[in-house]
């Protein structure tokens, strides 16, 4: 068997074996949501088999299995974690998280492994086994799986998701777009009175040869990125992913030098829309209208 059908092979046994623990689990997860949201005020069989997409008899099955009476509407209460506080994160619950999107995941980067949002899945599916390592270091596999180590990788994760990111949307978006967009969102960081806004940056760089050159962040006016150095060994035109990978950097610069600022630079926080705000996303359930 060749490398190629034996990786293809391992992708759809991760395909199935990932479909097989989500059959399994579905039932008891569903059952679990549906109890929640009935001990929570959701008294309606009709609203919850909407909602979930299943038939009434499943709601009153899985209220069953989960001890509901729904016949005593007005006696069920508010029960365990469900008090407004919320449930902290369990390592077991996102391993499975991550296991069913390893299965989805996996055979999705080997149909095509340069897709930058087949990769950015891929990342986040890391990023999720990196959160469950952190959560529930498996110290019982050597060293290097301390919280310090899974948080470094966590971050490595999302560093990556927002690289491939980039890439996508660096194929999708215009310059001008681009551009427009990166101008908007300097004016709204500035448009709170609470925050810096790093417009430029000049960079110390070791080359890999050892000299050391300076290298120029900015922008032309328009909100494109602009690079200049003092040397002919950094230069060449800036695309979009450089332009969207500098913006990121810029912004990560602005949030630290915000932490630094003395109150006399900041201004009283404001509440009005910057205008031009595009109109905020709102997603749209199944049967929202009914």
């Amino acid at each position: 068997m060749t490398e190629r059908s034996e990786t293809a092979r391992i992708n759809a046994l991760s395909a199935l074996i990932g479909w097989a623990e989500r059959r399994e689990r579905l039932a008891s997860d569903r059952a679990d949501l549906m109890a929640d949201a009935w001990r929570t005020g959701t008294r309606s069989v009709a609203e919850l088999a909407r909602l979930a997409r299943v038939s009434r008899d499943t709601v009153y099955a899985d209220l069953a299995a989960r001890g509901v009476d729904v016949s005593k509407r007005d006696e069920q209460h508010i029960i365990g974690p469900l008090t407004g506080k919320g449930a902290p994160l369990n390592a077991d619950s996102v391993r499975v998280i991550a296991r069913i999107a390893d299965a989805v995941t996996r055979p999705a980067q080997a149909h095509d492994p340069a897709d930058p949002v087949t990769r950015a899945a891929r990342a986040v599916t890391k990023a999720l086994e990196a959160t469950a390592d952190v959560l529930d270091p498996p110290k019982d596999q050597g060293p290097g799986w301390e919280p310090e180590d899974s948080l470094a990788h966590l971050a490595r994760e999302g560093q990556a998701v927002s690289h491939y990111a980039h890439a996508a949307l660096a194929a999708t978006a215009g310059r001008q777009q681009l551009a427009a967009s990166a101008g908007f969102d300097r004016r709204a960081t500035l448009h709170t009175g609470r925050n810096a806004v790093a417009d430029a940056v000049t960079l110390t760089v070791t080359v890999p040869t050892g000299e050391t050159v300076s290298v120029e962040l900015g922008d032309d006016g328009t909100g494109w990125t602009t690079l200049s150095g003092d040397t002919a060994l950094v230069g060449g035109d800036v695309d979009a992913l450089d332009h969207l990978e500098v913006q990121a950097a810029l912004q990560t610069l602005s949030r630290v030098i915000t932490r630094h600022l003395d109150e006399s630079a900041l201004l009283p926080r404001r509440t009005d829309a910057l205008p031009g705000t595009p109109p905020p996303r709102t997603r749209h359930l199944p049967g929202d209208n009914d």
